[in-house]
């Protein structure tokens, strides 16, 4: 091989290794973005994974929570009642609400559904409420109102029906919504070890 000839090869590995060179880099990237979203749709998406993640350890929690016999098992099960407009509980007197319960302690605790749930019972909560009063009517006379106005008189004492958190709780919001917001949930019982035993939903 001449001279001239190992010239001309070492050349053309050169010029291959610049044209590789120049295939092997990458486009530039544009640096406008197409569709970003909004501060307002990504903070949107946070709180409500947020929610859904406060939802799901509230779950696992009372999974947790408590365990032994007597623990409610049935998933329809709920407990209502009435936050006034000074963040006050308005329900059941605590004595009446631990009567006769095993696991009744003074240290009641509640914890209100989550949104999707409330909306999901409300209907067959009506119903009840609806049938309640249809039913109150059918065995003494008179109309809805003068039963609804019946029970608010004894709403505060001992003579309400017990088990009728619903009715109770609906009376009361009805009769001033503004000051009356009605809650649904879980009613629970701390026990000396600190756990909770979730009597009601």
């Amino acid at each position: 091989m001449t001279k001239q000839h190992k010239k001309k090869n070492k050349e053309k590995k050169k010029k291959k290794t610049k044209d590789t060179d120049i295939v092997s880099q990458t486009p530039p990237v544009s640096t406008t973005m197409l569709s970003s979203p909004t501060l307002a749709e990504t903070l949107g998406d946070k709180l409500d994974y947020a929610g859904m993640l406060q939802d799901y350890l509230c779950k696992k929690i009372d999974d947790m929570a408590f365990s032994g016999p007597g623990n409610c098992v049935d998933k329809d099960d709920y407990h209502a009642w009435c936050i006034d407009d000074q963040g006050l509980v308005c329900d059941y007197m605590d004595k009446l609400l631990m009567k006769d319960l095993e696991f009744g302690t003074c240290d009641i605790v509640r914890r209100p559904f989550t949104a999707h749930d409330i909306a999901k019972w409300l209907l067959t909560c009506d119903e009840t409420y609806d049938a309640f009063l249809q039913g109150l009517c059918a065995e003494f006379g008179g109309e809805v109102e003068n039963a609804k106005a019946m029970l608010l008189a004894i709403i505060n004492t001992p003579l309400f029906p017990p088990k009728h958190c619903y009715i109770r709780a609906k009376l009361l919001h009805e009769s001033d919504p503004k000051k009356y917001s009605l809650v649904i949930g879980s009613l629970g019982f701390r026990q000396a070890d600190g756990r909770i035993h979730w009597e009601y939903g």
